[in-house]
């Protein structure tokens, strides 16, 4: 799907832009009309991604923090 997106992406963007310069007036607003929509129908379709898998295991729900599970240098990362 992202492949798709970005092949066609140029193409559909650059045709709108060709349209929105024959538009008059204010043909500038329907490129931003358009990228605005999508934009914001990607916005409300992300709050629908749900997964089991999607979080880090030391994703702490209650406080919204990564949990502290020992000594950075056991667990292989940097030390603070």
């Amino acid at each position: 799907m992202s492949a798709a997106g970005r092949a066609a992406g140029p193409f559909l963007s650059g045709g709108l832009f060709s349209l929105a310069t024959r538009v008059r007036p204010k043909g500038e607003a329907l490129a931003w009309g358009v990228f605005g929509g999508i934009a914001f129908l990607g916005w409300i379709a992300s709050f629908g991604i749900r997964g089991e898998g999607l979080e880090s295991a030391e994703w702490d729900e209650e406080n919204g923090s990564v949990e502290d599970e020992g000594d950075d240098e056991e667990a292989g990362g940097i030390g603070r």
